[in-house]
């Protein structure tokens, strides 16, 4: 695939025609308050779909409930075999430096200030970017009827009706721009999933071949075309996902108010994440180790005395054990747990219940149904 200026500047016009159509719909016929309360059942009950969805929805819903024909169900599972090994680290990193990496997209981190779901509720979106992956990379999310199917399909509805709402303010700049949540800033949010975390779990110290690479690269493409990003202009491979990374980093990433806003938002969920103060400031260094220095310093991440000893992390014994051993590896894994307690909180409003683990990873993490 042969990216230019010229072609991601026409993605930006570009959104998801199909659920776009069926949201406008929705909203012309005063259907949208039912069908959102219906929606959420799609994550919690056992029946294929709630019954009393309109048609166009129902359909769509029926017609997308499937991964794309001739997937190869081989790299799917090598995928989700590295999320079982590094799956608490991964869910850290999603919801630390692939979110600093989305926030630093100038033109895209204003959807999330402008939308009052995204922009003044930061911690559950931050929490249902961990639940999301969790469903998605579950053995079995990926299945008729799994979890991450729904999940999916869920989220791609939001994003239309996040689309059809900011549109319909008349105060989103278009020209400027380009269409809420475009095809290229679904193209970069979809690299923020897969080779940013990729090269998180390097800068932590976790042995990642080139092999389990390009199928978490593979993983992601084949989630990217299940929400609605066009098949033909994601990449095929890691060189192809880096050049394009570069690319969508010179043309967007920069400091704004919208992103320092969002990034502060951030630091002050993770905040106090561990009690005591051993750790304090900890997440602010391990942010600017992955995302490094230049997103850092637009986004305004604090510096602490933690990045002294990011320096050393290999004689420190940084690169870990497939079983997380080792200081840092055994600090990366009681942050990451941590951090999933925070997000199950966030979930909820706050109100103390059980984020939704799939029961497999809770037995290789070793949680404890009763802790989390």
């Amino acid at each position: 695939m042969l990216y230019t200026d010229e072609f991601l500047e026409k993605l930006r016009m570009e959104g998801d025609p199909a659920p776009d159509r069926i949201i406008e719909e929705l909203f012309k016929s005063s259907q949208i308050g039912s069908v959102n309360n219906l929606l959420k059942q799609l994550m919690y009950n056992d029946q294929e779909y709630p019954e009393a969805l309109p048609d166009t929805i129902e359909f769509w819903l029926k017609d997308t409930a499937y991964c794309p024909e001739g997937v190869d169900l081989a790299r799917i599972k090598n995928a989700t075999d590295l999320f079982r090994e590094h799956g608490i680290a991964i869910t850290f990193l999603l919801s630390t430096s692939s979110l600093v990496n989305c926030y630093a997209a100038r033109k895209g981190v204003k959807v999330l200030t402008f939308s009052y779901r995204l922009g003044q509720n930061a911690y559950r979106r931050i929490a249902e970017t961990g639940q999301f992956v969790l469903q998605v990379m579950a053995p079995g999310g990926l299945e008729p009827g799994g979890q991450g199917i729904k999940s999916i399909q869920k989220v791609r509805l939001m994003h239309s009706a996040i689309r059809h709402l900011v549109q319909k303010t008349g105060r989103w700049d278009e020209e400027e721009n380009g269409i809420p949540i475009c095809q290229e800033d679904l193209l970069g949010t979809l690299l923020t999933f897969s080779i940013v975390i990729i090269d998180g779990l390097r800068h932590l110290g976790m042995k990642v071949t080139a092999k389990q690479a390009e199928d978490y690269l593979y993983f992601w493409k084949i989630v990217g075309i299940m929400l609605g990003v066009r098949k033909d202009i994601i990449p095929e491979t890691m060189e192809e996902a880096i050049q394009l990374e570069k690319m969508i980093k010179k043309r967007h990433h920069g400091p704004s108010p919208e992103g320092i806003q969002m990034t502060r938002a951030l630091l002050e969920f993770h905040a106090d994440l561990i009690p005591g103060q051993m750790f304090d400031n900890i997440i602010p260094a391990l942010i600017r180790e992955t995302v490094g220095d230049d997103i850092a310093d637009w986004m305004e991440v604090p510096h602490s005395n933690w990045q002294n000893l990011m320096k050393y992390k290999e004689l420190m014994g940084f690169f870990l054990d497939s079983d997380y051993t080792g200081f840092f590896g055994s600090m990366v894994n009681t942050l990451g747990l941590a951090l999933i307690k925070r997000q199950s909180l966030a979930m909820t409003d706050y109100e103390y219940t059980p984020f939704l683990i799939p029961t497999e990873l809770r037995k290789v993490w070793g949680i404890d149904e009763k802790i989390v």
